[in-house]
């Protein structure tokens, strides 16, 4: 997919900017919720929205609140997924096609433990995964708190930023 794809909801978002951050919110949330974030092309959504942040001169503090909350409440509802889900988990599509994936997910959080949570939200093949695997591996709830919070407080400017700054420089 392409900035061509997003056009008309870049042109909406730029018409009706009460709808930005919360867009910035949804898309941060969609990114970092357990397999949807495969899905979705997140990257390219974030740069783009916050471009249009920037251009329209939005509050940068507001737009990285927006981020890093749709960012933890993500990884929050996949850590509780896990959790809950636990044993079924391997048997529900994806992983019950590709039980690599998982696998993948268990073997690098055993490696790193909590880190692990905070280190796969910037790997791509296992971010989606990591929230999920600590929950169904019972990492405590406080723990699993303070490493997804401390990600997303490095998450939201390191993915925000640069479509900020870039919206700001073509004002």
């Amino acid at each position: 997919m392409s900035e061509a794809d997003f056009q008309p909801l870049i042109e909406w978002l730029r018409t009706n900017p009460s709808w930005l951050l919360f867009s910035i919110f949804l898309i941060s949330f969609i990114e970092s919720l357990a397999l949807a974030g495969i899905v979705v092309p997140g990257v390219l959504l974030l740069f783009l929205v916050a471009s249009v942040a920037g251009h329209l001169d939005f509050a940068i503090s507001a737009v990285l609140l927006s981020g890093f909350l749709g960012a933890v409440l993500g990884d929050g509802i996949s850590f509780y997924l896990g959790r809950y889900f636990k044993t079924s988990i391997p048997n529900l599509w994806p992983f019950s096609r590709y039980p690599k994936t998982l696998k993948m997910g268990e073997d690098f959080f055993h490696k790193h433990g909590g880190k692990s949570v905070m280190l796969g939200r910037f790997i791509g093949p296992i971010r989606p995964v990591l929230p999920l695997v600590a929950g169904m591996l019972g990492m405590s709830q406080l723990r699993f708190a303070f490493f997804n919070s401390s990600s997303a407080l490095i998450w939201a400017p390191f993915y925000l930023l640069p479509g900020y700054f870039t919206g700001q420089a073509t004002s």
